[in-house]
């Protein structure tokens, strides 16, 4: 009898856990938003990214930044899926990149807003260790002088931390951070951090004509960054429509002067250039995925184009900048698509 219970609870237990789960994989358009990609990364290689909080949280309202209107400047958020409907998603997206025979090398958490506020980060990164990839984590490093951030990223392999400036009359102006952060508590942290964590770290600063592209900034951010144990430094330029218009790249002739002087000063330093190709790859639908991506930031016209397999894929092209889902817009006499401001705000209300 008790042997009749136990396997009638044990039955009754799995067909709700396959309810659940089929209901979470049916959303294929909220799992797209959250789990993205593969796409290709230049310092990780192929990687799918996750992009799990509710709203496009972030500390920062960079000038540079590739979004538009609907994003929030805070530090209050929360994630989108839960780590059990997260790791469902990730395993679905897993299985879909087996069948074409595609492999990665990481899984990133990376998206339109900034992940350390996401409150079940450490858990979700436990829970997908299971599919043997390493765990990377891109952070603007922001909240780093809170202990429990530091925590929960102990638990990724690699951890990238995006620094700007080391003057904190330019991070006012360049990163606009909420006015809860303090720009010392923001670099002890990052120390403290640097200290006690146990896999890769790296770090990110974007050159901004205007901002940090001079002489001065150079060293006093190289003074910041050679104090700590980082295995590179990463130096890039603005590849995506900006937020603001006056968020330009540095003159060629003003990169190289900066390149060499980088190289002169700060160790294990790398200068990122645009890369001649963006590459991504889609699965099996075409209109979620590449909406997905477009949540990020926009795609150059091109290789949106190398997306598109055949007729069906150009129809639901058209058809979704037909309907003001995304729009072309020009960006340094490039073409990139982009998403709309109003769809963008729809998006929010399908992952809140």
């Amino acid at each position: 009898m008790e042997t009749g219970v136990k396997y009638w609870f044990k039955q009754k237990a799995e067909q709700i856990c396959k309810k659940l789960e089929n209901s979470i994989l049916s959303n294929k358009s909220l799992k797209c938003k959250v789990v993205y990609g593969p796409v290709q990364s230049r310092r990780l290689g192929t990687v799918i990214g996750i992009n799990n909080l509710k709203q496009k949280a972030c500390s920062y309202n960079c000038v540079y930044c590739p979004l538009s209107k609907g994003t929030c400047c805070s530090i209050c958020s929360n994630y989108c899926l839960s780590p059990y409907e997260l790791h469902l998603s990730v395993r679905n997206k897993l299985d879909e990149l087996e069948l074409c025979g595609k492999n990665i090398d990481y899984i990133l958490f990376a998206g339109s807003g900034e992940p350390t506020l996401d409150s079940s980060l450490s858990k979700e990164i436990q829970l997908l260790r299971e599919f043997g990839y390493k765990i990377a984590v891109f952070t603007n490093s922001s909240l780093l002088w809170d202990y429990n951030i530091q925590q929960n990223l102990m638990y990724a392999d690699y951890v990238s931390i995006k620094i700007d400036t080391a003057n904190e009359e330019t991070w006012y102006g360049m990163n606009r951070p909420i006015r809860k952060l303090e720009f010392n508590a923001m670099l002890n942290g990052i120390k403290e951090f640097s200290k006690n964590f146990g896999g890769i770290i790296t770090t990110e600063t974007m050159l901004v004509k205007n901002y940090n592209d001079n002489e001065e900034e150079i060293e006093e951010l190289s003074r910041f960054l050679n104090s700590m144990n980082i295995q590179k430094s990463y130096f890039m330029t603005p590849i995506y429509p900006t937020r603001e218009s006056n968020a330009e790249s540095p003159s060629s002739e003003r990169l190289k002067e900066l390149s060499a002087l980088i190289k002169e000063k700060m160790n294990n330093s790398i200068m990122l250039c645009c890369p001649e190709n963006e590459e991504f790859f889609a699965t099996q639908d075409f209109e979620n995925e590449l909406l997905g991506l477009l949540d990020l930031h926009p795609i150059k016209e091109e290789a949106v184009n190398r997306f598109v397999k055949g007729n069906e894929e150009l129809r639901i092209l058209n058809q979704l900048l037909e309907n003001s889902s995304i729009k072309k817009i020009e960006y340094n006499k490039k073409y990139f698509y982009s998403l709309t401001d109003d769809y963008r705000i729809q998006l929010q209300t399908i992952k809140s």
